[in-house]
């Protein structure tokens, strides 16, 4: 009942001021003004009642060919007009505030709502106060800002002091120019009085006002105030505490040979070892615009819990440590912590010890000699020399001495393959390649071929290497040729091509499996099928066909990256790169009949030297 009185006396009050009723609950809140002669006579507003106040505000509207009939009512104080004024030179909708009971701090708080492009409504009403007002334009505006909304620069003429305030369209700096006519000097205090009413309250630049106090400034944009940006939490991270930045580098020796004696693949771990410990993500560090906008500073991202098998821990405490004695692996980007039980083989591997296979890791601390074959789903490391079998490692092959298998053994690794020595030999990596030298060698990489160290050495076979070569000495002055063939871009996005026909395929095999299983599961339901074999096959057969979408989508994967390293694949000789030697890049061809010192070749390279 209360609230129905308050709003009768509020309608009693308009009716006075303006002739009519006003219905509050409608927004905004318009009020008819009668209309005035198409020429403002000041003298017939002076007779009418107008103040002198009130008469400098039509004065300045006309000089600014404003429709000055709209606030030009003796039912508005100057200041009331100076706000409607305002808001029509900045040409934003004025009937928001027009309302005559709205004094003249509410109107400024609805004026600069719109100038920022806000949604006003909300609060462009009597009840609120002109403290409720600005708190409410301030929820909008962070609100606005959280949405990546910044809106327009703004500049604006303090009509009193004639300095112009420039504010980027983001807010987070303001700048000042002074009138370049007038010889006033501005204190420090005044300008910072002139900032605080245009709400520029953050970030001052003390700089920026004692330049501003200087009269050889005028006429220039001065920084006067700039905001703090928010800073995003650090994502959450899991501390290791074993050695993950394996195989090591091998050891250059004083005759520039390089030993791989004492590489090593990966850390081992005992039973019970602490191996990773989860760091939850940061809060982000808060920030401010130079009007006092306060913005969040997004917290990092967190990570989930680690999968893998030989360890134990927990979710909650995300505390992980070896459940078993093996080589530590780590997938940081699925999440992977393994520990891999290793198969030692104390003694050599030959044609009459049979065969090694073995899921996880083979380490041998002898030789592998004859027609042996070694089969590991993780990595192998021999101890000692190589001159036959087939060696196959899903991740990496580390060979402490060197290889001569005499045309007779095959090196296959899905990671890197590292040895002292290699030749007469195949071999084929998904990773680099790297030895100190290269003989009559046929080899393939999906990474580089590295022949390191003071007399590393390419000479004979044949060399295909997707992300490049690099050796000190290329080629030899006998009869054998060597062929290097790096970057064939041509090939891998063929690859890629039947890499996606394949999974066109798949997907197609497995939205038919899921039609299947659905049509099958609603008979069942209606109880027309008891025999669920069908249904068992069924899921089993959608299993096999997600294995095979996995598969793909992670050999997709690999050839993306092999291709994007391609595209900066060159062939490096060091020191000299001897005649004979074919080099093919990206499917351009230079034999070279000269001996060329300490070459880089590239694609571009080859082109100019066939002209």
């Amino acid at each position: 009942m209360m609230i129905d009185d308050l709003l009768h006396a509020v309608n009693g009050l308009i009716e006075i001021a303006n002739g009519e009723l006003v219905a509050l609950h409608e927004e905004p809140v318009e009020v008819e003004i009668k209309e005035q002669a198409p020429g403002i006579n000041l003298e017939e507003l002076e007779a009418m009642g107008f103040y002198e106040a009130q008469l400098q505000e039509v004065e300045l509207g006309i000089k600014q060919n404003l429709p000055v009939q709209l606030y030009a009512q003796n039912c508005y104080n100057w200041m009331q007009m100076k706000e409607i004024r305002l808001g029509m030179l900045s040409q934003v909708d004025v009937k928001w505030y027009t309302n005559p009971l709205y004094n003249a701090e509410q109107m400024h708080q609805i004026r600069l709502g719109l100038e920022y492009g806000l949604d006003v409504s909300g609060y462009a009403r009597l009840i609120y106060t002109v403290s409720d007002m600005y708190k409410k334009r301030h929820a909008l505006m962070e609100e606005k800002y959280r949405k990546g909304e910044t809106g327009q620069e703004r500049y604006i003429l303090d009509e009193f002091t004639r300095i112009r305030l420039h504010l980027s369209a983001d807010l987070m700096a303001a700048w000042i120019m002074l009138p370049e006519e007038g010889e006033r000097v501005f204190t420090i205090a005044e300008l910072r009085r002139l900032l605080k009413k245009y709400e520029v309250r953050h970030g001052i630049q003390a700089d920026g006002l004692h330049e501003a106090t200087m009269q050889n400034t005028r006429g220039r944009e001065i920084l006067i105030a700039k905001g703090v940006s928010a800073m995003p939490g650090k994502d959450g991270y899991y501390e290791l505490f074993f050695n993950r930045e394996l195989p090591d580098s091998p050891e250059q020796l004083a005759d520039g040979s390089v030993d791989y004696s004492h590489v090593v693949v990966a850390d081992t771990a005992q039973p019970g070892q602490k191996l990773a410990e989860y760091r939850h993500a940061s809060k982000g560090k808060p920030g401010m615009t130079v009007t006092g906008i306060a913005l969040d500073g997004e917290p990092g991202q967190e990570l989930p819990p680690l999968t893998g098998s030989g360890i134990t821990g927990d979710d909650n405490s995300r505390i992980y440590s070896a459940a078993i004695k093996g080589y530590v692996t780590y997938d940081a980007e699925n999440r992977k912590l393994n520990v891999l039980p290793t198969y030692l083989v104390n003694g050599d591997v030959n044609s009459y010890s049979g065969s090694v296979i073995y899921d996880g890791t083979i380490h041998i601390s002898g030789t592998v000699s004859g027609k042996a074959t070694i089969r590991a789903t993780g990595d192998i490391i021999v101890d000692g020399f190589v001159s036959g079998g087939h060696i196959e490692a899903g991740n990496n092959v580390i060979l402490r001495s060197g290889v001569n298998a005499a045309d007779q053994g095959s090196i296959q690794a899905g990671g890197q393959i590292m040895g002292k020595f290699f030749e007469r030999v195949r071999l084929a990596a998904g990773g680099d390649i790297e030895g100190n030298y290269f003989l009559d060698c046929n080899v393939y990489s999906e990474g580089r071929v590295l022949a390191k160290g003071g007399k590393s050495r390419i000479m004979g076979g044949e060399m295909t290497a997707s992300a490049g070569v690099e050796a000190g000495i290329i080629g030899n002055y006998g009869s054998a040729r060597t062929v290097v063939s790096v970057a064939n871009l041509y090939e891998l996005t063929e690859q890629l091509e039947n890499i996606k026909e394949q999974q066109k395929k798949v997907s197609f095999e497995r939205e038919k499996l899921e039609e299947g299983r659905q049509k099958l599961e609603k008979l069942i339901a209606e109880g027309a099928v008891a025999d669920q074999r069908i249904y068992q096959k069924i899921l089993q057969a959608a299993g096999i066909k997600q294995g095979e979408w996995n598969d793909l989508e992670l050999k997709l994967d690999h050839l993306k990256s092999v291709k994007k390293n391609a595209m900066q694949a060159s062939v490096k000789a060091l020191k000299e790169l001897r005649p004979g030697t074919v080099v093919v890049i990206n499917g351009v061809t230079k034999i070279f009949a000269e001996a060329v010192p300490g070459a880089t070749l590239t694609e571009e390279v080859l082109l100019e030297k066939k002209d």
